[in-house]
């Protein structure tokens, strides 16, 4: 993700790149971000100063991990900067750090920053609302062999949009099938997970009735789709007041 923004960014006609942040004791410190990214230098070399980099940006974007992620809150307070945050497999004590954030700070904060999947949201909360329980509701998520976390981010704000749009609870959810079950709950959400190969990234939200289905899907063909929206959601708090952002704000959905 990193390249992928460095890459946006070099083509961008309102913003630029100011720094490039990597963790302590990468091998590729001090290389130059463009040439790591695959593009003409940029002048910019990848540093593990995290405060330098606050001084010199007007606007933060965080594509780290969940273990890096607070230090890079804390200094983001620390200096007053807006801060796109797209680090997937926070916790529910992330969260509410990011919440409190916000009240000293402006945040934009998505499990997903794609134009695309912000619209399967938006597309999502419209069909769960309209089908209701005449339909059986199953999420498929699909990613790369290398990814941690288990449901992605994107499939757990999806089951987050089908909840509150079909009036159920965490009860009604389950992850996975294995064994013996009962006849299927009318209510019950069930949230599948594929890790292979290098599918950049994939989500199905499948309603089922007994005469028909509806598929809706997103597939992200190039990381660059989500460097784009963090670039426009850097944009989009520029100038902004404290408060918590998603990218239904930064698009205008």
């Amino acid at each position: 993700m990193g390249k992928a923004i460095i890459q946006v960014l070099s083509l961008s006609k309102k913003s630029v790149l100011s720094a490039a942040v990597v963790r302590e004791g990468a091998i590729y410190a001090g290389f130059d971000s463009g040439n790591h990214a695959g593009i003409k230098e940029t002048g910019i070399l990848l540093s593990s100063d995290l405060q330098k980099a606050n001084e010199d940006s007007d606007v933060l974007i965080d594509f780290s991990t969940h273990t890096g992620f607070e230090s890079i809150l804390n200094t983001a307070l620390k200096n007053h900067k807006p801060l796109v945050i797209g680090t997937t497999g926070l916790t529910d004590s992330d969260k509410t750090l990011i919440k409190s954030a916000s009240e000293t700070i402006p945040i934009v904060f998505s499990p997903n920053m794609s134009v695309g999947v912000n619209l399967l949201f938006k597309l999502t909360e419209i069909a769960a609302k309209v089908l209701h329980e005449d339909f059986d509701i199953e999420v498929l998520d699909i990613h790369h062999r290398h990814k941690k976390d288990a449901p992605s981010g994107t499939a757990m704000y999806l089951k987050e949009v089908l909840l509150e749009a079909s009036k159920r609870s965490e009860e009604n959810v389950i992850y996975g099938r294995h064994g013996m079950y009962p006849e299927r709950d009318q209510k019950e959400i069930a949230m599948h997970t594929m890790r292979a190969g290098e599918v950049v990234g994939e989500h199905t939200v499948y309603f089922f009735s007994p005469e028909e289905r509806i598929e809706i899907t997103h597939r992200a063909q190039d990381r660059k789709t989500f460097a784009s929206g963090a670039v426009k959601a850097a944009e989009f708090l520029h100038g902004k007041s404290k408060g918590l952002y998603n990218m239904f704000d930064v698009l205008g959905i």
